[in-house]
């Protein structure tokens, strides 16, 4: 489990997901997509491989900005973002 933002810069900055200087108090609207990695994988189950937190960044940057701020979990799991239960 990734339990601090801090976990996930190197992967989100490796996907092209820009990361605010101050982790733990940023605009969520100046960085929607670092936002909704650490919602959504911050706390989550691991996922077998562990590594697959790198590959949730690039499904999470993959979202189209118009879509960012109003995609549901759901359908950010089924653009295949993993955590401990997926199948």
């Amino acid at each position: 489990m990734l339990v601090f933002p801090s976990m996930l810069v190197s992967p989100a900055e490796r996907a092209g997901i820009k990361v605010p200087v101050n982790l733990d108090s940023f605009d969520k609207n100046a960085f929607p997509y670092f936002f909704v990695y650490c919602r959504m994988q911050v706390g989550a189950p691991m996922p077998t491989p562990p590594s697959a937190h790198w590959d949730n960044a690039n499904v999470i940057a993959s979202i189209p900005l118009e879509k960012i701020k109003s995609i549901t979990a759901q359908e950010i799991y089924d653009m295949g973002f993993k955590v401990g239960h997926s199948k």
